[in-house]
């Protein structure tokens, strides 16, 4: 059985545990990068391996880059999966999450509670916006690891044009008191495998942990874990880690990731879930 394992940096943690994963069922995994593979049309092949060859192929991360590029490698994707090939996450699912206005209507249209929510290149719309709310969240609509995200209040409305100038437009969010810390939960099928509240350093409130945030246990209530399991489904995920934000009486859905790293939920819980992930891909590879 050959399976695939889609890196930008072996040395990953998750990445690291996906290799160490397979190898314990007796899988040698292929590493590969997209950025290195080539298509002639015919073949897609990966430093003279071709990816046809592939069972199964687990997508630890695409890769940035421009617009052309990355739109390669989702295209790539994309014919391995029309060649038969099983690959977790499915392109579509991963495209999705990354995409912040896109899966917010995938969200909504499945009834999942989501902080209001304002998408404009109107610098009046957008103001109006953050002025009927007393505050929001900046955010990029393709942004990951917390990066350039801003709270806008009334002090901080001359971000709205600049913001608008430098991208075109603007993704707002309502923000939703949270005392520093929101949830990370890890969705794999139709199983919520563990989750993790992530703590924001002291006097900060993004609480990202590749922004500083700490990992702590958390236990979910059913609703919350209902909430995680539909919001992976709306996006036609296969594994996610699915943000929430509230509390026992009122919980929303933040945002899906499709290319979650599972390192917090481990040094949080000890919960490896990449074990979980490689369960499921050999099992839709074996039919």
């Amino acid at each position: 059985m050959k399976i695939g394992i889609v890196v930008t940096d072996p040395a990953d943690w998750t990445a690291e545990r996906f290799i160490h994963g397979l190898r314990l069922v007796g899988v040698e995994p292929i590493t590969i990068e997209l950025g290195k593979a080539v298509s002639n049309v015919s073949e897609i092949t990966c430093e003279g391996f071709s990816l046809f060859d592939l069972d199964g192929l687990l997508v630890r991360d695409v890769g940035g880059g421009g617009l052309e590029s990355s739109v390669f490698r989702f295209d790539l994707l994309v014919e391995l999966e029309c060649s038969g090939i099983q690959v977790v996450n499915p392109s579509h699912a991963i495209q999705l999450a990354a995409n912040k206005h896109l899966s917010y209507w995938k969200l909504k249209r499945s009834k999942l509670p989501l902080p209001l929510t304002c998408v404009t290149s109107e610098i009046k719309e957008a103001i109006s916006f953050v002025e009927n709310l007393g505050s929001a969240v900046a955010k990029p609509i393709f942004g990951y690891k917390g990066l350039d995200v801003e709270l806008i209040d009334a002090k901080r409305l001359h971000r709205v044009s600049t913001i608008i100038r430098e991208r075109g437009v603007i993704y707002l969010q309502e923000f939703i008191p949270h005392a520093g810390r929101d949830v990370r939960a890890f969705v794999v099928g139709n199983e919520v495998i563990g989750a993790i509240y992530r703590i924001a350093p002291e006097n900060e409130w993004i609480s990202n942990l590749s922004q500083g945030g700490t990992p702590q246990p958390c236990s979910l209530t059913g609703v919350q874990k209902d909430l995680a399991i539909r919001a992976a489904r709306a996006l036609g995920a296969a594994y996610a880690g699915v943000d929430l934000i509230g509390d026992e009486n009122e919980t929303f859905v933040l945002e899906v990731n499709g290319t979650p790293s599972g390192y917090g939920l481990f040094a949080a819980c000890r919960v490896d879930v990449t074990r979980a992930i490689i369960d499921l891909l050999m099992n839709r590879v074996r039919g």
